[in-house]
């Protein structure tokens, strides 16, 4: 396998990964999305108080922050990865992906606006 080819398969191996990562840090987002409704919807259903069940809330909110966390950490794992890429041999190596613009692209959301 030439040098060239052995990179290509280095980077898209590497970016795969990454993009899978992030699809499964956005779905998290989004279930957490689906739990916050969830609660919402059966202690209203179940005609519990607005007291009843805070510390899951309490609780569901600080997973969301740390989750939120994780994607800020990905981001910058993102930008960590372009800029090897771009510092090494790899930089010649055309693969989509690693570097983005500042125009951030749109990522579908699963998140509903709850009345």
């Amino acid at each position: 396998m030439k040098r060239s080819e052995h990179a290509a398969t280095v980077v898209a191996r590497l970016a795969t990964d990454l993009f899978q990562a992030e699809a499964s840090q956005d779905e998290a987002v989004n279930q957490l999305g689906r739990l916050a409704q969830s609660l919402t919807r059966s202690r209203r259903e179940s005609g519990l108080s607005a007291t009843v069940g805070q510390a899951a809330f309490d609780a569901l909110a600080d997973a969301v922050t740390a989750q939120i966390g994780a994607q800020r950490a990905m981001v910058v794992l993102h930008e960590a990865l372009a800029d090897v890429k771009r510092n090494t041999s790899f930089r010649g190596v055309q693969m989509g992906g690693l570097e983005k613009d500042g125009e951030p692209y749109p990522r579908p959301t699963g998140l509903a606006l709850v009345s």
